[in-house]
């Protein structure tokens, strides 16, 4: 099943489970987004509008919030680049986020 997110007419997101939204992050209000969903044979559903929705914002490399373990290793490795922080060698969340100075 395939899930279709509009935000008026707009289409901002498609996808399998969780769909990526590039919208600024924030809390919307119930009735923002509407939804349908596609079954393998393209039949499209009625569309259903969404209870509020939270968009967290994406993670900035370049800004000063540290990456946590919550932070994918392509995030982790992107941060420690744009800090100059030498990560060679380096695979393993844990051992990328030790380099991440505590202050």
């Amino acid at each position: 099943m395939i899930l279709n997110v509009y935000q008026g007419t707009e289409l901002v997101g498609t996808g399998e489970g969780k769909v990526h939204v590039d919208l600024p992050g924030k809390e919307y209000p119930a009735g923002t987004f509407t939804g349908e969903l596609i079954d393998e044979t393209g039949k499209k559903s009625d569309q259903f509008d969404f209870p509020a929705v939270t968009v967290t914002a994406g993670f900035d490399p370049n800004g000063d919030v540290k990456p946590t373990d919550s932070n994918t290793v392509a995030e982790i490795t992107a941060w420690l680049d744009a800090h100059t922080i030498n990560h060679t060698g380096k695979t393993v969340k844990a051992d990328l986020l030790a380099l991440v100075p505590v202050e």
